[in-house]
């Protein structure tokens, strides 16, 4: 531990004191005296030698001031302090010079900034090496939180915080380790941090949700351009069947076209198997024709289909959203239960707090205090018990109500789920019925090929054949533009039975997109399920982290229980930094003694976790009936009615 204290100081031309030393041998000490007489201007002489700042930590220009409030030129402000450092003395001396220069070509003097000289042990030293030699002995913030008792809470609360949370060690990792309901957190954490994580998590539920919700519209997209194929009744395997057949006649046409340029071309066998080509377009026809009239029957149902397939797909999208509401909300429930029970428990634990009757003793003389007194310390314990444990069952009624609330949300989302889920069980039978009725008036309409019009076309088609045998050759330049019209139409024909047969291809296409897309909803809403998990551990994790801290720093102070976390309703666990005393925040509603002594316990304690005592002049003390005690030299500033500053060691 660095020790570090004021053997004697010296004040020449420093604010209101003209010459004036101080004198204490390395020992506490009160200083009184009235208003006015510069208690506080001896606090920020210290201050000024070290820093150049006052009490407050602001920059100060310590020149004297006359009646009018202006500068008293030619007086240099000084401060000298023989300090003792570990035991040995070392004198440290500070004094702020004016500057006068002469311009070219003018008289007069003219006043520049004033310029800082600094001497240790009497040896003039730059501006670098001061600064130098303080952060040796701790650095400017350390030893200005620890000669300043007031200096910490004027930080802003962020930096408090910080410098708060580093004394415990603790960090993210220790406390996920330490706690094996948290460990899974390690699996996907990864390299970020919990706030990162967070962020992170809290953007892929967004995404997800938002990509559940539109998995109803996509699958009804493909399943709408997959019924507006029409594929009709015919199957796949008959058009492949005219597809070879219409392929095999125009290769036998090309044949005979070539045989007809070189004039040895078979007339009658042309015009026989033009006409047999000529039957299985009117085959093809009465084909058409016959399924035409049979969709004729069965559009009505066929429409009727495709619209409860929507509707179940919109009961689908309803009850997976139930679901995960139910999901969220339960999770909420369970949160608010675990408050609750913790909560029950602070509250036995500040009802079995009882007036510590020691108080009523003078630790100066260990006599009882008046009876009045006495009583007066136990009226107000009771009072601030009163008020603490009207706080805590206040946040617990909002907690229970908070629950209730949510005890009756999942009520309606159950009984929502189960209506919800009710719908789309009859949607469902409802599309099967409709489903059934279809295939029953498709199958009533019989085949094609057990038509009149298919035994009359394939009988002539048989004759044709047999025409075909007896057919002798002919040969003319006619054939040759014939045969060639011929085949462009056959072509075109052709054109049409693949573009039929596409439709096949697309029907798998669409199925396979389908498929994919009720995984892709399927691995979707376990993703949710996850990342939810993961969140739910992430507010645990916060939580828990939140008592760890609170309970470490807490026990490294005597009188002030710090408050570092906010449990918020709506906006979850909110960052602060608060001291209080007694319930009582430092920085509304508590008196000036108890944040005298406030002051005074963080100072101790910051000795301690720093390794370090400065000197500390406590400004109104005679505020406080018993200050705290702190590890280092301290020097009381208390006012009374004496016309000169005195001094008792």
């Amino acid at each position: 531990m660095t020790e570090i204290l004021i053997n004697k100081i010296k004040y020449k031309h420093f604010k209101g004191l003209e010459n004036f030393e101080l004198v204490l041998n390395g020992t506490s000490a009160v200083v009184s005296g009235r208003n006015g007489l510069g208690k506080t201007t001896l606090s920020d002489g210290l201050q000024w030698l070290f820093f150049g700042k006052d009490t407050t930590g602001a920059k100060i220009n310590p020149k004297p001031r006359d009646e009018q409030n202006q500068e008293r030129l030619g007086l240099e402000p000084t401060v000298e302090a023989e300090m003792i450092i570990d035991g040995k003395v070392t004198v440290l001396k500070r004094i702020q010079e004016e500057k006068w220069t002469t311009k070219k070509g003018e008289l007069e003097k003219t006043r520049g900034n004033d310029t800082t000289k600094y001497f240790i042990d009497s040896v003039p030293i730059k501006e670098k090496d001061w600064k130098s030699f303080l952060e040796k002995l701790g650095g400017d913030l350390s030893l200005q939180m620890l000669s300043s008792s007031s200096f910490f809470m004027s930080l802003n609360w962020k930096e408090r915080r910080e410098i708060l949370i580093d004394f415990t060690g603790l960090t993210d990792q220790q406390i996920i380790d330490s706690d094996s309901e948290l460990k899974e957190i390690n699996t996907f954490l990864g390299d970020h941090s919990i706030d990162e994580i967070k962020k992170i998590l809290k953007g892929r539920k967004t995404e997800i949700k938002q990509n559940i919700d539109g998995m109803p519209a996509r699958i009804q997209e493909v399943t709408d351009m997959k019924s507006n194929l029409n594929l009709g009744d015919r199957t796949q395997t008959a058009i492949q069947k005219d597809i070879d057949e219409m392929n095999q006649l125009i290769s036998e046409k090309e044949s005979w076209l070539v045989e007809a340029k070189t004039g040895a071309v078979n007339t009658e066998l042309v015009e026989l198997k033009q006409k047999q080509a000529d039957l299985k377009v009117k085959l093809a026809d009465q084909r058409a024709v016959f399924i035409t009239n049979a969709n004729a029957a069965t559009a009505t149902l066929t429409e009727d289909l495709n619209k409860q397939q929507k509707t179940v797909n919109l009961l689908r999208s309803k009850v997976n959203e139930l679901e995960s509401s139910e999901y969220r909300t339960n999770q909420a429930i369970q949160e608010k239960t675990d408050f609750l029970e913790n909560h029950l428990e602070k509250y036995k634990e500040l009802k079995s707090i009882e007036f510590d009757e020691n108080r009523t003793t003078c630790p100066t003389c260990h006599q009882e205090l008046p009876a009045e007194e006495a009583e007066q310390m136990r009226l107000d314990f009771n009072q601030r018990k009163a008020t603490v444990l009207e706080q805590n069952i206040s946040l617990g009624k909002a907690a229970r109500q908070d629950k209730e609330k949510l005890e009756a949300e999942i009520e309606k989302i159950k009984k929502d789920l189960t209506a919800a889920r009710m719908d789309l069980k009859a949607a469902s039978d409802r599309l099967d019925l409709i489903n059934s009725e279809l295939n029953y008036e498709q199958k009533r309409n019989g085949e094609f090929e057990d038509s009149q019009v298919y035994r009359d076309i394939n009988a002539e088609m048989a004759q044709v054949e047999i025409a075909i045998e007896r057919a002798a050759n002919k040969d003319t330049n006619a054939e040759v533009e014939k045969l060639s019209s011929d085949i462009q139409s056959d072509k075109t024909i052709l054109a049409g039975l693949n573009q039929e047969m596409q439709k096949f291809e697309m029907v798998k296409t669409y199925d396979i997109r389908l498929n994919e897309l009720k995984e892709q909803d399927k691995s979707l809403k376990e993703q949710n399920q996850e990342v939810e998990k993961q969140l739910w551990l992430i507010e645990e994790f916060t939580r828990r982290k939140v008592k760890r801290i609170e309970d470490s720093i807490n026990e490294r102070f005597s009188i002030i229980k710090w408050k570092l976390f906010d449990v918020q309703k709506n906006e979850g666990i909110k960052e602060m930094c608060e001291a209080t005393y007694q319930g009582i925040e430092y920085s509304s509603g508590l008196n000036n003694g108890a944040r005298i002594n406030c002051d005074l316990d963080i100072i101790r304690t910051l000795s301690r976790e720093l390794g370090i005592t400065m000197p500390v002049f406590v400004d109104n003390a005679e505020s406080v009936n018993t200050l705290q005690p702190i590890e280092g030299q301290m020097i009381e500033l208390q006012v009374t009615e004496d016309e000169k500053l005195k001094v008792e060691v």
